[in-house]
């Protein structure tokens, strides 16, 4: 049978995200000083849109007016979101790039599938990429890239690398890594000084070209929520932040502009679509961050009553579960967001973490109480006989801890601590 081309009607049903929805999952992933960043911004181009100073919920103190008076440093998401605002390109694709701004991840890539992102947008294949390539425009060279090569080869297009030689480099990104020059030589037929200067020429690239953002944001910590244990055993979880304005509508100004012309009301009508959807937006993701805060707590309990409890294992997974949300949403609620309880002030993803598996049956241990132990160990080590790690792990396993030599390593490497050997000589030469 001969195969023909054609046309054909189907029905599919699948989820796409609507535009309040990208709003919120948006909003919901900003810190405070993003949703002040992006309240300044709407109020400045919504003439409906109004602004009170909200009622101050602070108890005062240095701290607090640490708060208020250090400048907030400027989060990836914004220093992206303020360049693809000043860009020539249809407001869908500056809306769609700054939503994938909002998506990457540490190390500043997009590692979400880029069909699911279009999908949710409710793109084609040619619009998202064209939002993808607005995001890589921006500063710094190398952000939104979809893995390492990736962001290398945008930074060699910044420096005007010819597309043959970029292919040498990250065809061969390995051996230059290990300095092997005889396969180089072999595999390209180039001589070695050319190869030193490509070398040289890769040193210069960044492969992590968010790093220095995520320095900036761990400066310090704006807390949102404040934790206070009530007579009853239970916890008060309230909202702390007096700094975000409170937001409303000018009722007063849509009735005088009611007498206007068509056009007067197809904009006032579209602008209080907008002022609405933020105010949404802003209240919804107040529920989340405090129904997620409020189950961390609940799942933390005696370490917001005990100043040397540690924490005991906990996922995003299980509190999702637990709210009835996506595990993403989880993510986006505490992301950049933190706590003030009497122990101090604690970013919300500080509570999340991995359990290692306990001995006889007994309840699983979180891998920071393992660190404090670690700490604890090495502090109590006699000076002269330092613990080595295979001490450390038989002292844990001991205690009903299912952990490896090779883990031991890796948490005392996580806290800084020497190896025994090391100790042993610093300790020695005191």
């Amino acid at each position: 049978m001969a195969l023909k081309p054609g046309l054909r009607i189907t029905q599919t049903q699948r989820l796409t995200l609507t535009p309040g929805l990208r709003q919120s999952l948006s909003v919901l992933q900003m810190t405070s000083q993003e949703i002040d960043a992006a309240i300044e911004t709407e109020l400045a181009q919504n003439p409906l849109l109004t602004a009170r100073p909200p009622a101050s919920t602070r108890t005062g103190g240095d701290y607090d007016l640490a708060l208020d008076t250090v400048a907030a440093p400027v989060s990836l998401a914004s220093h992206l979101i303020r360049q693809i605002g000043l860009m020539r390109a249809p407001e869908p694709i500056r809306d769609a790039a700054g939503y994938l701004a909002h998506m990457l991840d540490d190390n500043g890539y997009l590692t979400d599938p880029m069909a699911e992102l279009a999908d949710d947008l409710g793109l084609t294949p040619h619009g998202i990429d064209a939002a993808l390539k607005l995001l890589q425009s921006c500063e710094p060279t190398g952000i939104g890239a979809l893995n390492l090569l990736d962001c290398l080869d945008l930074q060699l297009r910044s420096k005007q690398v010819t597309p043959d030689l970029r292919q040498i480099i990250l065809t061969n990104l390995s051996d230059f890594a290990t300095a092997d020059w005889p396969a180089l030589t072999r595999k390209t037929g180039l001589p070695r000084d050319r190869l030193h200067a490509y070398a040289t020429l890769l040193q210069t690239l960044d492969p992590y070209p968010a790093a220095g953002f995520q320095q900036a944001q761990a400066e310090y910590l704006r807390p949102e929520i404040r934790v206070l244990p009530k007579s009853d055993g239970s916890f008060l979880v309230e909202p702390l932040d007096s700094m975000t304005p409170v937001l409303a509508i000018d009722d007063a100004l849509i009735k005088r502009a009611r007498t206007g012309s068509e056009d007067t009301s197809a904009y006032l009508l579209e602008q209080m679509s907008r002022a609405r959807g933020l105010i949404r937006a802003i209240q919804s993701r107040a529920q989340t961050v405090r129904k997620v805060t409020a189950q961390i707590v609940a799942s933390q309990p005696r370490f917001f009553t005990k100043h040397d409890e540690p924490l005991v294992p906990l996922t995003r997974q299980a509190v999702a579960e637990t709210l009835g949300i996506h595990p993403s949403t989880v993510s986006r609620a505490v992301a950049g967001k933190s706590l003030s309880c009497a122990r101090g002030v604690f970013p919300l993803s500080f509570f999340f973490t991995s359990g290692l598996n306990s001995l006889a049956g007994q309840p699983a241990t979180s891998a920071y109480a393992v660190q404090a132990e670690i700490r604890r160990l090495v502090a109590n080590e006699p000076a002269t006989k330092p613990l080595s790690d295979e001490r450390i792990t038989a002292h844990l396993q001991q205690s009903g801890v299912d952990i490896s030599r090779r883990t031991v390593a890796k948490y005392r490497q996580c806290l800084k601590i020497p190896s025994s050997f090391h100790r042993r000589r610093s300790k020695r030469n005191l």
